[in-house]
């Protein structure tokens, strides 16, 4: 891994993934719902074909999300609605508030990645910290209060709050606009290579991937705005 430049005064970070475990915390939030709504009693999927199914489509919409293709409202039911019915579920029978109760389980669970918080609590000695996510703004900040996150953060920006998202190189300059700092005195780290890692060199900012187990082909070489690769968080905070 690259070492941070002396200039470096702000540190970006990635939420879901990099610091709060999301699928850890969704897992855990859809195999409650499964069970608190009797959902065997109404298709032969068992739990982990359930959770399996609502992933596939929970990702296909995220990504039509990312690309202006549908609205939150629509993801927010619709990846349910269509989980539901693809597992045989019939419509008079789905749970019609389902998508509700997962926003208000989810968020409030704390599984962190691995050495999280000790990473955050070791950068804000040097540096100022902000989180550029994706998420829905009112579940991203019940995330970071709840985790104890947020003690650790000057700022977060969500694409929900700014009306764009990652890897649009704009939301990284309205990110840079509100630290105060020009893209050389930045760093970024985020678990997904063309969102976080792509999307950061793109916009000028020396990225850093977070692996976390992933496999991809070859990496980029020589390119100085890769810092390269993280497999342990505490590593990241100690360049």
């Amino acid at each position: 891994m690259k070492a941070f430049s002396e200039a470096v005064k702000w540190v970006f970070l990635d939420l879901d993934n990099t610091l709060w475990d999301f699928d850890a915390n969704a897992e855990e939030a859809i195999k409650e719902l499964y069970h608190r709504h009797e959902l065997h009693l109404h298709s032969d999927f068992h739990v982990d074909q359930f959770l399996s199914l609502y992933k596939d489509v929970n990702a296909a919409y995220w990504l039509r999300y990312e690309k202006g293709e549908v609205t939150k409202e629509v993801l927010r039911t619709a990846r349910f609605n269509d989980t539901f019915t693809a597992m045989g579920v019939p419509p008079a029978l789905q749970p019609a508030n389902v998508w509700q109760e997962y926003l208000e389980i989810c968020p409030i669970m704390t599984r962190m990645m691995p050495g999280a918080l000790e990473c955050l609590a070791e950068l804000k000695k040097k540096y100022r910290i902000a989180l550029l996510t994706n998420g829905f703004e009112s579940t991203q900040r019940t995330k970071i209060g709840v985790s104890g996150i947020g003690e650790f953060v000057d700022f977060m920006m969500t694409s929900e709050a700014v009306g764009m998202a990652k890897p649009d190189p704009q939301f990284f300059a309205l990110a840079l606009e509100k630290a105060g700092v020009r893209a050389e005195e930045v760093v970024y780290l985020g678990d997904t290579w063309h969102t976080d890692v792509e999307g950061g060199m793109g916009a000028g900012i020396v990225s850093y991937w977070y692996r976390r187990g992933q496999e991809r082909g070859e990496l980029p070489q020589g390119d100085s705005m890769f810092g390269g690769v993280v497999d342990d968080l505490m590593d990241f905070a100690g360049l």
